[in-house]
């Protein structure tokens, strides 16, 4: 059998919009980029849905979809991307989320979802988190780029069908995390990553109070 080394090169996230202030052409096509040129004008182009026709897949999705996964059967959320992508090896029973960040005020109101982009200082927020007893469930806590934050809680019994605590609203409330499902056994430990994030804890809030407030 003739075997081919292949490179597969991925942009996430390079598409976009013809914008009036570039002649009506999106950012890639206004900048020079000679060996995408050159790959383009040699090679063989096309267009590929990843998903399926006109269904917006997002870069977790897409990947998943690019190496064969049919995401409808395995996506179950970014958490374990984010874990992954900060270290943390996951267990079956675990329940990951990917957090950010949030900057608050003192009524717990977001000022800003991201922290104003934040760079430093995310590590000893999270190392003051890691490791949280919750019962009998234990939260893993790590920063990850910028803003955003992978928590993993792992314990028995847990499902992943709990609510955000994002409002998705500068000036709203942070939101408790509720059970999707009546009866759901992570009902205890939606409660408890709500606490994971709690002001109360005053080693991780920083002068900028920033503390991990979306899933």
């Amino acid at each position: 059998m003739d075997e081919r080394k292949i490179l597969l090169v991925i942009f996430d996230g390079l598409g976009d919009r013809p914008l009036t202030e570039l002649g009506h052409k999106t950012p890639l096509e206004s900048t020079p980029k000679p060996n995408l040129d050159w790959f383009a004008a040699n090679g063989v182009n096309g267009l590929v849905d990843p998903i399926a026709p006109g269904v917006v897949a997002g870069s977790d999705t897409s990947h998943l979809a690019l190496f064969g996964y049919d995401p409808r059967e395995v996506y179950t959320g970014r958490g374990p991307f984010e874990a992954a992508g900060v270290g943390i090896d996951l267990q079956p029973g675990d329940v990951a989320f990917r957090g950010n960040f949030a900057s608050v005020d003192d009524d717990l109101r977001i000022t800003d979802r991201r922290a104003g982009r934040i760079r430093e200082g995310t590590e000893d927020l999270a190392k003051a988190l890691d490791g949280l007893r919750l019962g009998r469930i234990r939260a893993t806590v790590r920063a990850g780029t910028e803003h955003r934050v992978a928590l993993v809680l792992r314990g028995r019994g847990l499902s992943p069908k709990v609510s955000d605590t994002d409002p998705h609203e500068v000036g709203a409330r942070v939101l408790g995390s509720e059970p999707n499902r009546p009866r759901t056994l992570l009902y205890c430990a939606g409660r408890e990553s709500t606490r994971v994030s709690s002001p109360s804890r005053s080693e991780c809030i920083s002068p900028r109070r920033a503390l991990p407030a979306s899933r």
